[in-house]
């Protein structure tokens, strides 16, 4: 059974991003929402550490997820089954285990600048879920505009993580929204534009995905995010894919201050997609 994986700390913000799961999921072809909560009994940062009840915890953590089920199987409709868990564990060493058990086909966060869940999704989770996730993971910003249509996709790459995308996840999700590719490469100032190395990886591209017909284009800039922002913007896209690494232009685009950036800056989704390490 095909799954979306939403993420959730019960905040508005992990609301809309279940929003906006609900309204791509037929696209998709999803037929289960399993709505995630990790949660820990003990807890730091004081001189004393404290374990809170993990069964009582547990309990309320399932009386949330009831509220929020309700909420999401009302957008979600009869033909999409909508479950429920609550998990005592360290979010991003569960996520991968669990998602092969499930056939998830992605996994959604929310974000805000604005809430508690910034904590959870601009620290180090964060680029731990990005750098180790087996399954595509969809950010979506709390102003993302719920019921759009995805008409127009911007696949963001320095082409060195060419060799490292699985095809067959990227176009999963291009063959179910069926919208115009643009493929821009972005790279610093300082960088050779038109290198071998370069020209291999266009070629690799088009041999890829041209049955999309993509249109190609460049970003040479240093500051990288609002590079991709704008070219974005400039055509109305709906969605921003990457494919994050732990070295490299895409490892530092989730770092706090950008992601701060993005977070208030733009309402577009951003779907990155796992490379092979």
């Amino acid at each position: 059974m095909k799954s979306l994986l939403i993420l959730t700390d019960f905040s508005e913000a992990a609301f809309r991003a279940a929003e906006y799961a609900c309204g791509i999921a037929p696209l998709l072809q999803i037929e289960r929402i399993i709505l995630y909560h990790a949660y820990q009994s003990y807890v730091g940062g004081t001189e004393i550490p404290v374990m809170e009840d993990s069964h009582q915890l547990y309990l309320e953590n399932m009386e949330s997820l009831g509220l929020l089920h309700d909420r999401v199987k009302t957008l979600a409709g009869s033909a999409i089954e909508v479950d429920m868990v609550a998990k005592e564990a360290f979010l991003s060493d569960a996520l991968n285990e669990y998602s092969r058990q499930e056939k998830v086909a992605a996994i959604v966060m929310g974000v805000s600048g604005k809430s508690g869940f910034e904590e959870l999704l601009l620290g180090s989770t964060t680029s731990q879920i990005l750098e180790t996730s087996e399954a595509p993971v969809l950010v979506v910003p709390q102003d993302a505009l719920v019921g759009r249509p995805v008409e127009t996709i911007i696949f963001a790459t320095d082409l060195k993580d060419v060799d490292r995308l699985s095809g067959d996840k990227l176009d999963e999700f291009l063959s179910a929204f069926k919208a115009k590719l643009y493929i821009v490469n972005v790279f610093p100032e300082t960088e050779e534009k038109y290198s071998p190395e370069t020209f291999e990886a266009i070629t690799g591209l088009h041999r890829l995905l041209e049955k999309y017909d993509p249109t190609f284009g460049y970003i040479s800039r240093d500051d990288i995010v609002e590079g991709i922002l704008t070219y974005a913007a400039e055509r109305q896209a709906s969605m921003i894919m990457a494919v994050p690494k732990k070295h490299g232009a895409f490892s530092s685009l989730f770092h706090k201050s950008i992601s701060k950036n993005l977070a208030y800056n733009s309402n577009v989704p951003l779907l990155f997609f796992p490379g092979f390490h």
